[in-house]
This record gives C-alpha cells, structure tokens and sequence, in this order.
C-alpha cells in the first residue's frame, strides 16, 4: 500500500472506488423506472400485483444466474476483475430494460404485465450488463 492508499483521503477514495465498483445503481434505475412504466401503463399497483412485481424479478434474477452460473446452488464471489469506469455507466442496459417493459405494458393487460415486466426488465438488464462489462473489461485489459 503506498502513503496515497494510507492517507485519509487515499483510504476515502479506495473505499469509494470500491463502493462504486460493486454498486447496484444500473439495478435499482431499472426496478425505479420499471414499476414507473408499468405505474403509467395500470395505474397503481395492489397489493398482489406488488407482489406478483417482485416475484417476477426475482424469477428473472433466478433464470439468468442459474444461467450464468450453470446451476442454483453454484457459489460465487472473490473474483478480481477490472472494468473501466465507463462500462458501469448503464446507459445500454438500463434503456433495453426499461424499453422493453414499456413494449410489453402496451400489450398485455395489468396482472400478467407486473410480473412479466418485472421479468423482462431483470433479464434484460443483467443479460446486457454481461455484454457491457465483456467490452469495458476487454478495454481495460489490452492496455495494462
């Protein structure tokens, strides 16, 4: 660690790299803006299509980590990898997301439309994020 890293400030922007590196804020704009849509599209949800809401998403998050990880009871985490900056921006996956669940609230009625938009939303999201991150890290390995 150098005398940057072991200053106030360097330990102030080494915790907030890392904040920022594992954030969940392309997510938590596609839910937003996603219940946004749907809200426009039905109006405000009840209690049950809440629940069908996050039931869908979390069948999504279900589907594309059972996917990524060729299994539900894979386990995860302690990889190093370096992605620049601009590959967590969102701007891809947030907008396909939230796009694609604005086409499916324009044809299909409220109860099926909360969970299958909560769905596609979080399929659509995280199969982009892969995709986006595959380039940023790409960039950010070919020149160390």
């Amino acid at each position: 660690m150098d005398d940057q890293e072991r200053s106030a400030p360097g330990r102030y922007r080494s915790d907030l790299r890392n904040v920022i590196g594992s954030s969940a804020y392309g997510y938590t704009l596609t839910v937003w803006s996603t219940a946004s849509v749907l809200t426009h599209a039905y109006a405000l949800p009840s209690p049950p299509e809440v629940f069908s809401f996050f039931l869908g998403a979390v069948a999504g998050f279900a589907a594309v980590g059972t996917l990524a990880f060729g299994g539900l009871t894979a386990e995860f985490g302690g990889e190093s990898r370096r992605v620049r900056l601009w590959g967590s921006f969102r701007f891809v996956s947030v907008a396909l997301a939230v796009g694609a669940t604005w086409l499916l609230s324009s044809h299909m009625p409220s109860m099926p439309g909360w969970p299958l938009g909560s769905f596609v939303a979080t399929v659509c999201y995280f199969g982009v994020v892969g995709a986006e991150n595959a380039v940023a890290g790409a960039g950010a390995g070919s020149e160390r």
